[in-house]
């Protein structure tokens, strides 16, 4: 069945439950809910929101990681006019208290615990710092101050439902409807705001180009304060009809377990995700025969990854899809082809998706011709609002004919495939010349014993700025130093060269699965400065 033109999201699970009530929507451990039932969850919760309050356009947060709660508060909150929010429970105290000060929800819910951890603490310093959250919910046992989740949501409130339909006939596609804190690798997270429109026109691509349908299965088990799960992931298969198969953690084993045992069709992950699965024993004996697109993002794949996956697909007709995008752009806005070389699976972010719209320009804005280095800038229907309290810096990334500047830096090939070659803001001049990183750790990671590499720039007194290689060795190998530069000596021009590697079994990690380059750049300080 094909989906008709809906503008606002929550309607795509009212859609399904009319169109197939019983077909499996949401699946978290033990429970699984139909569309009929996922339908039953979103009024329940949204009358509950209206009872405490939430008026439209208000904040509605939910600390937690992937489970069944997490979509049906989310389209509850956009069904009543709200904006939700994920948080992640791994989030020190402090970047909690960002957040939620930036956003000022006035609805919190709250798992009560987290691996382990008894979240009420961190909780109730909340509740008594910010006096904006109305009312908080725990999924879990309740504490003074707060109610159960469940209990709350399911009381009855029959005299609620003529306000929730006009809540619904006031509803509009631009009605911003999603609110995703940026990781913050270059100074504090900005609140990125989406309305209902920019998901659904991002997401009606998406599902043409992952051939997503109401007999998908996606896995997703990233953090939901990420837009691979508010938005790629998680809308994705509510949009075709699918079901979201969850996990709240990353696990390699466990994930392989569930590919087979739940019949995944997308498996979407960031590289180090699959490379770790791939060590696992259980790797070679894992049923793939369901899945259909193997898709990653967020960092280059290496050779040996993209060796294995063709492998798999060459037995069973799935494909390999990459691409390029943000937070800002809410997901993918750049796919490969299903005809895309092994080249261009490696070291492309694929080419632009009609009907967006993509150039690479120079310092003065000016459009580059194919295979010139410059800042990629796109436009369409995909693009966020606002960042959340910052006009200004709104006003720095989007101009007035709707183009956002990316900070990200790449060469388009004539096909239309873009090459990445860093941020903007990582790019380093080393005696007068521009040296893009991702070249350097490219011909890094083409040797077989590097898994990841990171080159950083470095203030040097001579050249001014000279490359650090960190490297995170492939298990079980011993890639050296001397073997590295030997490498870049054949690849590159002498001052693209770095200047130290600095070799490790492991590299620190963002939850996107990029080398987290913030912590390596505290790192080189204190390698710079050792301790007298």
């Amino acid at each position: 069945m094909t989906a008709p033109v809906l503008d606002q999201t929550w309607q795509y699970v009212e859609l399904w439950a009319q169109a197939t009530p019983a077909a499996e929507a949401l699946v978290f451990g033990d429970e699984r809910l139909n569309w009929q039932a996922f339908k039953s969850e979103m009024d329940h919760i949204a009358l509950a929101y209206l009872d405490i309050g939430v008026e439209r356009g208000d904040r509605v947060a939910f600390l937690s990681m992937a489970s069944n709660e997490f979509l049906t508060t989310y389209m509850a909150a956009n069904k009543v006019g709200a904006v939700w929010l994920g948080l992640n429970p791994k989030f020190t105290l402090d970047e909690l208290r960002y957040q939620i000060s930036d956003s000022q929800p006035v609805v919190l819910i709250a798992v009560r615990e987290f691996m382990g951890q008894d979240l009420e603490p961190a909780i109730s310093s909340l509740m008594e710092e910010f006096p904006f959250i109305r009312k908080v919910l725990i999924v879990g046992e309740a504490f003074a101050g707060a109610e159960n989740f469940k209990r709350f949501a399911h009381h009855p409130r029959p005299e609620l439902e003529a306000l929730l339909a006009d809540r619904n006939l006031a509803g509009k596609g631009t009605d911003s409807a999603l609110l995703m804190y940026t990781s913050g690798s270059t100074g504090r997270p900005k609140g990125v705001v989406h309305t209902h429109r920019s998901i659904i026109e991002n997401i009606r691509v998406e599902a043409q180009k992952f051939n997503l349908h109401n007999d998908s299965r996606a896995l997703l088990h990233f953090p939901i304060n990420h837009v691979a799960a508010d938005v790629e992931i998680g809308f994705g298969a509510v949009m075709a009809g699918g079901c979201n198969v969850m996990m709240d953690s990353f696990h390699p084993l466990e994930s392989l377990q569930m590919i087979g045992r739940e019949k995944i069709t997308l498996l979407g992950q960031v590289p180090v995700m699959f490379l770790l699965q791939m060590q696992q024993p259980a790797f070679g004996s894992t049923d793939f025969s369901s899945v259909e697109q193997f898709v990653w993002a967020g960092a280059a794949a290496p050779q040996a990854m993209i060796d294995v996956l063709s492998g798999i697909c060459a037995k069973t007709g799935a494909t390999l899809i990459t691409g390029y995008g943000s937070t800002e752009v809410c997901g993918f806005i750049t796919y490969t082809g299903a005809d895309a070389s092994q080249q261009q699976l490696t070291r492309s972010a694929g080419k632009i998706a009609h009907p967006f719209e993509l150039k690479i320009v120079d310092e003065e804005g000016h459009e580059l011709p194919d295979g010139e280095v410059g800042e990629i800038l796109v436009r369409g229907a995909f693009m966020f609002r606002e960042y959340l309290n910052k006009p200004q810096e709104t006003a720095k990334v989007l101009d007035g004919e709707g183009w956002y500047a990316t900070n990200d830096m790449a060469w388009k090939d004539e096909q239309g495939y873009i090459f990445i070659t860093g941020r903007k803001s990582e790019m380093f001049k080393t005696g007068g010349e521009n040296v893009f990183p991702r070249e350097v750790e490219e011909v890094l990671e083409s040797h077989a014993g590097v898994l990841f590499a990171a080159v950083i720039g470095v203030p040097d007194d001579l050249y001014q700025e000279v490359g650090w290689a960190f490297i995170m060795r492939q298990p079980s190998t011993r890639a050296e130093a001397g073997e590295l530069l030997e490498l870049c000596q054949q690849k590159l021009v002498n001052y693209k060269i770095p200047k130290r590697f600095i070799l490790r079994p492991e590299l620190p990690l963002l939850a996107t699965g990029k080398v987290d380059k913030a912590a390596l750049k505290k790192e080189i300080q204190s390698l710079r400065d050792p301790p007298v």
